[in-house]
């Protein structure tokens, strides 16, 4: 968070280019965008080959990033506080974030980690409540022709 507010919140505000350029090297490697994917996609997951699932985690990882960019692009160095880390079942960590807006109710943001073979890895953020991974679930769902058919369950 610091190494992100910093960047995004400096006298030189970045340009586009140079945001997600910042995105893509400093902040996706925290986020494991397959199982994002594997996730968003339901049971489909399985009727896919590498080749789908592989263009899957792209596509997602790309409009994640592309929607952060854009969020980010308000943002004029705001502080922010981190009140909470809540262990959770399987070993998932929160971190809660807010964002404080001047003259407004902060930004309620929440990561949810997993300790993978790599370290811990973000698999789900919410913003004001609205979980990404639910979004994406749900976006996938209505791009996809026929997903009403399929299996609910494997």
């Amino acid at each position: 968070m610091k190494k992100l507010m910093k960047f995004v919140g400096g006298k030189q505000r970045p340009n586009p280019k140079q945001l997600a350029a910042f995105l893509n090297t400093e902040i996706a490697p925290y986020f494991d965008f397959d199982y994002m994917a594997r996730w968003s996609s339901g049971p489909r997951w399985h009727q896919m080959n590498e080749k789908q699932r592989g263009k899957m985690a792209s596509k997602l990882k790309q409009n994640f990033l592309g929607t952060l960019a854009k969020k980010l692009k308000g943002f004029s160095g705001q502080n922010y506080t981190m009140p909470t880390t809540r262990r959770g079942r399987g070993g998932v960590v929160s971190v809660n974030v807010s964002i404080q807006n001047p003259g407004r109710y902060p930004a309620r943001m929440k990561f949810r980690f997993y300790r993978s073979s790599d370290g811990w890895k973000v698999f789900d953020v919410e913003a004001n409540g609205n979980s990404a991974l639910a979004y994406y679930r749900q976006y996938f769902r209505s791009q996809t022709p026929g997903y009403r058919s399929w299996p609910r369950y494997r």
